[in-house]
């Protein structure tokens, strides 16, 4: 079977793809700016269109379960879903059919450097029950290079995401997050808030993926007409959101360890009680605000009700939360509409492979519909 795969490469080609804006005269006195890109496909044995497959998922990963001895040892060995990072996932289970670990092989460009510090910040918290235990390989160590990337091994832990969370699921969620702040040890200086930086680096630096006039070069059938709306939806909303912001850039905020990814799918339930935050790959030094933003953002932002219980049960929780509520609610609302834009960025600057379309066509529609309901900042 023929496999192939497609990306946007960016630059001057004279036979590219051109992306271009034309701006009003009123703005720019009939400035372009255009985005050069062209589409290469990269074949092997034919010319049949499809997307990535990573080589990760297509034998078993036994180079790196041996390098885990013991503890995975005789396992059951199956694919997990994947998410957007590059990274894979497999779920080794036991003879009954029960998952016992969690084999991550991390994106091609993480290096063993970045794994061992993020487990370095997880190590505190490792009494919380709902923290994965990260498990040590046969020479002591937390993490492994084999078959071209970067591996870790844990504890797999119960439960599944809410696809609708409650009142009660949203305030145990909160209550989680607050613990396993309070478990990491803030930083003694207080800093600028760099998500504000990133988002008004991201909105400044990147209006010409958004500006009136915008015509995005073709990626995939399924992909364009929502990137186009995608576009639309984030140049609506983008002044407004630049002006919230700005005030903020230079606030001052503790800082610790935080997991900067704290979406829906990330925290798994059993009975409205939080089994289980995973998924720790994007893990930084951050504000807990943003944690918090990123969390409700997702179970709660079209619900203002919700969003405040779920404020209210992290501060009962004594969660390190040092800025007012307006600037978690700022952070959450900004946070989805950067997401969106960040799927540009991805896309048509850092031209990133697209794996699953219709995947990442999901996605895309649920932050569409987001944005397109935010109308204040």
């Amino acid at each position: 079977m023929r496999l192939a795969r497609w990306q946007f490469l960016l630059g001057p080609d004279p036979v590219a793809l051109s992306c271009v804006r034309v701006t009003s005269s009123a703005q720019t006195n009939s400035k372009r700016l255009a985005l050069r890109a062209r589409c290469r496909w990269v074949t092997s044995a034919g010319g049949h269109r499809s997307t990535s497959v990573n080589a990760s998922f297509n034998t078993q990963p036994s180079e790196a379960v041996a390098h885990f001895g013991p503890a995975t040892a005789g396992l059951v060995w199956h694919p997990a879903p994947a998410g957007f990072s590059g990274a894979v996932v497999w779920r080794g289970d036991d003879l009954e059919g029960v998952p016992q670990v969690a084999l991550k092989g991390w994106p091609l460009s993480t290096t063993l450097e970045r794994v061992r510090e993020v487990h370095s910040w997880l190590a505190p918290a490792s009494a919380l029950p709902f923290v994965p235990t990260v498990i040590r390989n046969t020479l002591g160590d937390t993490a492994v290079s084999a078959v071209g990337r970067v591996w870790d091994a844990c504890r797999w832990l119960p439960g599944a995401p809410a696809p609708q969370p409650s009142e009660a699921e949203t305030r145990a969620a909160c209550e989680a997050v607050a613990q396993l702040h309070l478990a990491c040890p803030a930083e003694p200086v207080k800093r600028p808030c760099a998500a504000v930086g990133a988002r008004l680096r991201l909105l400044v630096d990147h209006q010409g993926l958004y500006a009136a006039g915008t015509i995005l070069p073709p990626l995939a059938p399924q992909l364009d007409a929502l990137l186009a709306r995608a576009a639309a939806e984030i140049g609506r909303c983008a002044d407004a959101a630049v002006e919230a912001l700005r005030p903020w850039a230079a606030w001052p905020v503790r800082v610790r360890p935080c997991v900067r990814d704290l979406r829906r799918e990330h925290v798994l339930f059993q009975s409205s009680a939080v089994t289980g935050i995973i998924d720790y790959g994007a893990m930084a030094i951050d504000t807990p605000a943003g944690d918090l933003a990123r969390l409700l953002g997702d179970f709660a932002e079209a619900d203002p009700a919700l969003f405040e219980e779920g404020l209210s049960a992290y501060r009962r929780a004594s969660g390190p939360l040092d800025v007012p509520d307006e600037f978690v609610r700022l952070l959450a609302t900004t946070g989805t509409l950067c997401s969106l834009l960040g799927w540009l960025f991805r896309l048509f600057v850092r031209a990133e492979p697209v794996a699953n379309p219709v995947t990442l066509a999901h996605r895309l529609t649920h932050l569409i519909s987001r944005v397109s309901h935010l109308v204040h900042f």
